[in-house]
């Protein structure tokens, strides 16, 4: 039962410091992974599937550890085993079906039954859907699948399995098994990169425009690890990233490439690369070189930078206003620029000057371990630092605040617009803006309604706008202790002496 109250009453409360129950911004991943492995895997090419796990990751794409040829499957392995972060939308561009793809000559094998089973070791680059099953008399009869048999491909032991469905099937003879191969080395650049007809039929990174009606995410982050490299494929990641669907803006987590063509790229070199290739933008952050694993594998830092995040945002409701950079990344033994330069030791006064300065993020040991190290963005240099691309975070801030908005508020369109409402509209944003300064995300928030002239004119025609004028809470670049030498001390010294 309610308090019985008579009089006037007042209640002091708290803002809350909670802004969203679920973040609705996921990070997008555009690459390859080994579809081949699944029946109909011909399936999930060019189409934004969400995965939570790493069993959803297999289910939907397989997985290989030859990363160099299935880049999705860098990813799966750092967020969601690694790190156990998600989820994560993958979009996959190598297409079993096509010619270019996989291998022009079909594989013949003769293959008996061992207790109602076949096994074809070695089998990671099996088409799955390909598989044709034979008698080898003279009138050979086709096994039919889904009646006489099953198939299946085995992660661990990288083997496919055909098993009869029913006991005699596949019988004791030797039979006849037929396939074709992917071969992932024919995926180019320009298949990563996709294209767009503007009438709905979008690929590669084109297919960033259907990533929110196909999963209900807006894509806010966007990496294409072992591509995003070429500068052709880095371009592309831009042109999706301004204004998707007419609304999201989107960052980019990036790297830059060890090689330009022959010749070996160096901290010394790598400035000019990335200025003279246009890895300049202000959305996004660029990484260089790689990193050596303990595991012995060769990560990209911007997945390892990606994945780190994606922690931080977990613990803030989505809200990006804390930096990858100087988080803990213990997968790291070393920095990796290639074979020939194995052994190096990059100290992190080396990072500050070659690369951070200069707009490039990295790794580096700091603190008594590995983490990620810069937190500029890739249009910041020492010469043109500015309030906003000192932080990555600044940026991803504005982002966050006008997609969070376009999501939320979308139901009110087309809704008579009140004066009450326009004023319960301010109110409920400020409540939200008022949320953020709560926990540290911003210094300053203020919501307001855009009422100038042309502003009020645009009002007549039913558009209005909302002005939100925003102060991100600056990031610490550097803490420096000052220490003076002082004869002070003496004089309690001497004193003491005297006693």
């Amino acid at each position: 039962m309610a308090d019985y109250k008579h009089g006037a009453y007042g209640v002091i409360q708290a803002v809350g410091s909670r802004v969203a129950d679920e973040s609705q911004g996921a990070i997008v991943y555009v690459g390859t992974a080994p579809v081949h492995n699944l029946e109909g895997g011909a399936n999930n090419v060019n189409v934004p599937i969400v995965v939570n796990n790493i069993a959803e990751a297999r289910k939907y794409f397989s997985y290989s550890d030859e990363w160099d040829k299935y880049t999705l499957c860098e990813a799966m392995h750092v967020h969601l085993e690694n790190k156990g972060v998600g989820p994560l939308v993958f979009i996959n561009v190598l297409d079993p079906t096509k010619a270019a793809h996989k291998k022009g000559t079909k594989v013949t094998a003769s293959k008996t039954p061992e207790n109602g089973r076949i096994t074809i070791p070695s089998g990671q680059d099996v088409i799955i859907d390909t598989v044709v099953i034979k008698t080898t008399d003279q009138t050979p009869v086709t096994k039919v699948k889904g009646t006489d048999y099953a198939i299946a491909y085995n992660i661990e032991k990288k083997s496919v399995v055909i098993t009869e469905l029913t006991t005699g099937a596949l019988g004791s003879a030797a039979l006849s098994v037929e396939y074709y191969e992917i071969d992932a080395t024919g995926v180019t650049p320009a298949d990563v990169i996709g294209a767009s007809d503007g009438l709905g039929t979008n690929t590669g990174i084109f297919a960033i425009k259907n990533v929110y009606q196909l999963t209900g995410y807006i894509p806010a982050y966007l990496g294409c690890p072992g591509f995003s490299s070429v500068p052709a494929v880095h371009a592309a990641m831009y042109q999706n990233s301004v204004k998707v669907n007419g609304h999201w803006d989107v960052y980019l987590f990036v790297d830059l490439p060890l090689m330009n063509g022959q010749t070996a790229l160096t901290l010394d070199t790598i400035k000019t690369y990335k200025d003279g290739n246009g890895y300049t933008k202000e959305n996004e952050t660029v990484f260089f070189p790689l990193a050596q694993g303990t595991d012995g594998n060769i990560y990209h830092l911007s997945v390892l930078a990606a994945a780190n995040f994606q922690e931080l945002l977990l613990a803030q409701d989505g809200i990006p206003y804390k930096t990858a950079s100087n988080t803990d990344c213990a997968i790291i033994e070393n920095l990796y620029m290639g074979v020939a330069n194995v052994g190096k030791v990059y100290d992190d006064s080396l990072i500050n000057e070659k690369l951070n300065k200069n707009g490039i993020a990295s790794a580096a040991f700091v603190g008594g371990r590995w983490a990620i190290w810069g937190c500029h963005s890739a249009d910041y240099d020492q010469s043109n630092g500015d309030q906003i691309n000192v932080a990555e975070t600044n940026r991803m801030m504005l982002y966050y605040i006008s997609n969070d908005f376009q999501h939320r508020r979308t139901p009110d369109v087309d809704k008579p617009m009140t004066a009450n409402d326009l004023q319960t509209i301010i109110a409920e944003e400020q409540t939200r803006i008022d949320a953020l300064l709560n926990i540290g995300a911003l210094t300053r928030g203020v919501v307001s309604l855009n009422a100038d002239a042309q502003a009020r004119s645009d009002i007549m025609n039913g558009d209005y706008s909302f002005l939100f004028d925003i102060t991100t809470t600056p990031l610490a670049k550097s803490l420096t202790a000052i220490v003076n030498w002082t004869d002070e001390g003496f004089v309690t010294y001497f004193e003491s002496v005297g006693d």
